[in-house]
């Protein structure tokens, strides 16, 4: 499930530190999941980096680099495109601090002063700034759908970052649009009425532990950091007995999870941003395959530990947004219950029959022109719209074991051998 341009990367000589790698980097993506069919997307986009950083040469750049243009307030339209789950999010974004805001906009406000946009005299907002321990953290845009919430960032450091971390500047055949920088957070939202929901590991969720954007130059990054919602939107349907259903229509949505409000608060508490540098050390892990236990090499990261605390109020943008209900299972009891579309994402929500385990089976969605859609984010089952014709769909459930041994992503493949299919029209 990701992208065919992966596909073609040099494998390097040495296949057995590749191996060890590739298991180390597993180990480490398997703490991060909370449901096996999630990250697939990612991992894949991770593995193929880690290739490249074994087989890459890194060069170092010009520090002097330094684009002159305003930041804050246009990150989304400089980075959109660019990042892996790409979209217009810069139309009908909520802007929260705007370049030239007197205070907290860090090198932004001094390049400011030194000939660019000039200070508007308007004190930032501490809520969506913070700066700790050298570095200054902006909270710029944010677009949110019924599925996902779109953050803007900008990141800006007193010192230089280590070169390593700006890879698509200065790594010889780093195939990626995109630099990554991880991070540890929490977060929680504050819903009227309802006061606040905690996510976290604990409560069965995952928190944003990465952001997908560019360096500026060498004291400054922008990005986009994605907040999957569809994990409190979406359960696994269940559909009535059908011998006491009279047609499909008859077939009931059930555990629904209430959905986020168009307005709420959403809490992001940042501990640590730090990135990998191009230095090893040796790790003890356990060979999935053998149980053993064997030496693998781990990479350094480097750490910029602080606190950053935002909170952000949302609101929602229901723009393009439509759900067409379909409510049809195959006669064993599995099919769709609604597809969803934002300006955004595509997703369906899956029925099935008493006892059934959603993680059994992958939904899978083709666009108009019959190719496979990309995944959008870290659910591998919520689809990226961005230029592709999402008039019609074709919606097709699949068993997993079936998918990933036999069907393997090919449109072709996932049309003939799926469980259930059906042709949406928006």
């Amino acid at each position: 499930m990701q992208n065919d341009r992966f596909d073609a990367i040099p494998i390097p000589g040495e296949l057995g530190n590749v191996v060890k790698a590739g298991i180390r980097e597993g180990i480490r993506e398997e703490r991060r999941l909370h449901k096996n069919k999630f990250m697939l997307r990612f991992g894949a986009i991770a593995a193929a980096a880690l290739v490249i950083v074994c087989a890459g040469v890194l060069f170092v750049s010009d520090p002097a680099y330094a684009a002159r243009l305003p930041l804050i307030g246009r990150i989304f339209s400089m980075v959109q495109e660019k990042v892996s789950y790409k979209g217009d999010f810069s139309d009908g974004a909520n802007v929260y601090v705007q370049e030239g805001d007197s205070e907290g906009a860090g090198d932004t406000a001094r390049r400011s002063e030194e000939g660019g946009a000039e200070p508007s005299g308007k004190k930032a907002d501490s809520r969506y700034v913070q700066s700790s321990n050298g570095l200054t953290v902006t909270v710029s845009e944010a677009n949110c759908t019924g599925q996902a919430l779109y953050l803007a960032l900008c990141i800006e450091n007193e010192d230089d970052f280590p070169a390593d971390f700006i890879k698509t500047k200065n790594m010889d055949g780093y195939v990626l649009d995109y630099d990554i920088l991880h991070l540890t957070t929490e977060s929680y939202y504050d819903v009227p009425g309802m006061g606040k929901k905690e996510r976290g590991a604990a409560n069965g969720y995952s928190t944003p532990y990465y952001i997908e954007g560019n360096f500026v130059d060498a004291r400054t990054f922008t990005g986009i950091i994605r907040v999957a919602l569809e994990d409190d939107l979406m359960s696994s349907g269940r559909a009535v007995n059908r011998d006491t259903a009279e047609n499909d229509a008859d077939l009931i949505w059930t555990d629904r999870v209430e959905e986020l409000p168009d307005q709420f608060t959403y809490y992001l508490e940042i501990s640590d941003i730090y990135g990998e540098l191009m230095e090893y050390e040796e790790m003890q892990a356990r060979d999935p395959e053998t149980g053993e236990m064997i030496t693998v090499p781990d990479v350094v990261m480097k750490h910029y530990e602080g606190t950053w605390n935002f909170a952000i109020e949302v609101s929602k943008n229901r723009a393009d947004t439509q759900t067409v209900q379909v409510n049809k299972t195959n006669e064993d009891g599995v099919g769709i219950a609604s597809v969803e579309k934002t300006a955004f994402e595509i997703s369906a929500k899956i029925l099935l029959p008493e006892g059934a385990e959603e993680y059994d089976y992958v939904i899978a969605i083709l666009d108009a022109d019959g190719r496979r859609m990309d995944s959008q984010g870290e659910n591998a089952e919520v689809f990226s719209t961005y230029g592709r014709n999402t008039d019609t769909v074709y919606v097709y459930v699949c068993d997993y074991m079936q998918f990933m041994d036999e069907l393997k992503g090919d449109s072709q493949k996932i049309a003939e051998g799926a469980l259930f299919g059906t042709e949406v029209h928006f």
